[in-house]
């Protein structure tokens, strides 16, 4: 079965994304397996969206990365 990070849902069956902890990837925590901040998390989504939306400008990314991140486990309670 394959396993998705509760944060932003990169593929933790595959060795690009494993990290520390069993249920988040390593773009996610810290070295410790800690999650990361909100803040760090959306402008990493944000980022990840940028890079292949090019002409997606910063407030759109933005917004679309917080609104995915309403869809994981990790912040569907916040």
């Amino acid at each position: 079965m394959d396993k998705f990070c509760h944060s932003c849902s990169a593929p933790l069956n595959m060795s690009d994304f494993r990290g520390p902890a069993e249920d988040y990837c390593k773009y996610c925590t810290d070295e410790s397996g800690n999650l990361k901040s909100r803040q760090e998390i959306r402008q990493g989504i944000a980022q990840w969206f940028k890079g292949w939306q090019p002409n997606l400008d910063e407030q759109t990314a933005i917004i679309r990365a917080e609104l995915f991140m309403k869809a994981m486990p990790a912040w569907a309670d916040e």
